[in-house]
């Protein structure tokens, strides 16, 4: 049963709510977390925008969608709304019919498109395989710093390919703490040129395979960029 505000005025108020997938939600993938999102909406009773026809429905964008298994504190969606409703209220009433591992954080009007995301900022936590070298930090910073990153990677018709990913990874800062070596890096997402996180890992295994090789990792998006990569996208 759709909510009784369904297309009762005909208004066009846009909605960006800012929200975190983590814990066991890191392992839905995109279609499901669109279906999440919608039986949210019904929960919440909030006055959301649905299309017209024989199976009405929100429309929801979403930001870059993550690879299956990666969390983040840094995901958007935007919807539209049939009447005016606090901010404060959207992020109560959403977290209020979330499952545990979204968490609305918050709710604005849209600025930039999701189309002016072209960064990433990933926390990588790997659980090291072997003992780390006691200049870890420098080898890694100097792995993915270099001109030259060759990866393999595969075309939508399966077929492989050897592409440098050196202009679309910018490292930020490494830290070891015991036996969990934790990665910070910004990734490119700009659609020509996308880095997957997962490549950092292959890197790392190339340059220390001595205790990269098979090393566990857990992935996060922690923030995303506009073009300059320092810009926040809001």
């Amino acid at each position: 049963m759709l909510p009784e505000s369904v297309n009762a005025v005909k208004t066009d108020i846009k909605v960006r709510v800012k929200f975190s997938k983590t814990g066991s939600l890191k392992f839905i993938s995109h279609l499901d977390l669109n279906r999440t999102m919608q039986s949210a909406f019904l929960r919440s009773k909030l006055p959301v925008w649905y299309s017209e026809g024989f199976n009405p429905h929100p429309r929801v964008a979403f930001t870059p969608p993550l690879s299956v298994g990666v969390s983040s504190l840094t995901e958007f969606m935007d919807f539209k709304m049939v009447e005016e409703v606090e901010p404060e209220t959207i992020v109560e009433r959403l977290n209020a019919s979330f499952p545990a591992g979204l968490r609305a954080s918050l709710c604005y009007a849209p600025k930039a498109h999701f189309r002016d995301i072209k960064w990433s900022l990933y926390e990588i936590k790997f659980e090291l395989s072997g003992n780390a070298p006691e200049n870890i930090e420098e080898k890694t910073k100097a792995a993915l710093s270099a001109d030259e990153i060759f990866i393999e990677k595969y075309s939508k018709k399966g077929e492989p390919k050897i592409v440098n990913i050196a202009q679309g990874i910018r490292f930020c800062s490494s830290v070891l703490d015991g036996n969990v070596f934790t990665v910070n890096v910004k990734l490119s997402c700009d659609e020509m040129a996308f880095v997957n996180p997962k490549y950092i890992a292959e890197v790392l295994e190339k340059a220390m395979p001595e205790c990269f090789a098979g090393a566990e990792n857990e992935v996060c998006r922690m923030e995303v960029y506009l073009a300059d990569g320092e810009t926040l996208f809001a």
